[in-house]
Parts: structure tokens; C-alpha cells; sequence
């Protein structure tokens, strides 16, 4: 009967014996899905008018009509305050990407 291990090269002395050292190399990606949902509070909205008012004459194109704007700055006070709620969804792993 011929060996059928004879076209294989002769195991170095230290893989000799009962046991075989070999390392594995085996890649997997692993997903976590992550929810973020943002949230927006808005507080008191709060209004100043920020000095005098300005009148400007503008020509109203007609003889027998003043056209006037009247212009008034004004600061508007918005708190906003912001935050997030979030989610974490279930793991996978994926394992059969391949191996060395």
C-alpha cells in the first residue's frame, strides 16, 4: 500500500509528536445599529425694541400723499434648549468574511 503523506515535506522538530501549533487569523464585522433622535425645547420667547424709531420720508409717488416707513430695531430673546434621546438596537455579527 502506498503512504498517502509521502508527497509532503518531512514536519519540522518542534510540530512533531502529538501536537501542531497554528495560528488563525478570522476577520468578522460586528454592526450596531444606534437610533439618535434630537430634541428642541423652546423656552419663553421674550421681545425689547433697542432705541428710538426712525422715520424716513419716502417718495409715495403721488402729489397729495406722504409715504413714510417707520423703522424700529428690536431684540427677540429665543432660549432654545437642545438634547437627544438615543437607541441602541441589538448586535450582529457577521463571521463569514473570510480567514487567514
Amino acid at each position: 500500500m502506498k503512504n498517502m503523506y509521502e508527497q509532503y515535506p518531512e514536519c519540522p522538530e518542534e510540530f512533531k509528536g502529538n501536537e501542531s501549533k497554528k495560528t488563525v487569523k478570522h476577520y468578522v464585522d460586528i454592526n450596531i445599529p444606534v437610533d439618535v433622535m434630537p430634541k428642541a425645547n423652546v423656552g419663553r420667547i421674550e421681545t425689547e425694541c433697542c432705541g428710538e424709531p426712525v422715520v424716513v420720508c419716502a417718495d409715495g409717488g403721488k402729489p397729495d400723499t406722504c409715504h413714510l416707513i417707520l423703522i424700529q430695531k428690536v431684540c427677540i430673546r429665543i432660549p432654545v434648549k437642545y438634547s437627544f434621546d438615543s437607541n441602541v438596537g441589538k448586535g450582529m455579527v457577521e463571521c463569514c468574511k473570510g480567514s487567514e
